[in-house]
């Protein structure tokens, strides 16, 4: 597992992985990466108590809001939810599915760092279950080594 002395490396390295896997490029300004408690990240992102782990602000943009529970420079999985928040800067600084309605955009956004999401984690023997269009818990009592 790679070792990331600081999350500017971290975010560094997801970016190369993403644009030499995808059509993007990199970024014209730097991403900032802001910890926040769960009860204000809920609020943002959900206006009310959710189980939202990240969340990527239209404004303002080259800014990715995670959860102060998740440690992407540790975990594989955590590690996969900020890519995959990097990507949905790209994806709004790129002009990615801007051809499509405003509700099919986002859909098309979602399930697109979704799918890059589970070929990053396949790479690591890990995925993600989708449900509804969204990352879904893989709710169950026995240990279960394969989905984040």
């Amino acid at each position: 597992m790679e070792k990331f002395s600081n999350i500017n490396e971290l975010i560094f390295a997801l970016l190369i992985w993403i644009t030499s896997n995808s059509d993007y490029t990199l970024p014209r300004e730097e991403i900032t990466v802001k910890k926040l408690e769960q009860s204000e990240l809920s609020s943002i992102a959900c206006g009310k108590e959710c189980e939202i782990l990240a969340y990527t602000p239209l404004e303002p943009k080259y800014l990715v809001y995670l959860s102060e529970n998740l440690e992407p420079q540790k975990y594989v999985c955590d590690r996969a939810i900020l890519m995959h928040e990097l990507i949905h800067v790209l994806q709004e600084e790129q002009g990615a599915f801007t051809s499509y309605e405003e509700r099919t955009k986002k859909h098309m956004r979602e399930m697109d760092a979704l799918v890059k999401h589970n070929i990053y984690l396949s790479q690591f023997g890990k995925k993600i279950l989708y449900s509804n269009g969204f990352a879904a818990k893989f709710k169950t009592k026995t240990s279960n080594n394969l989905y984040c």
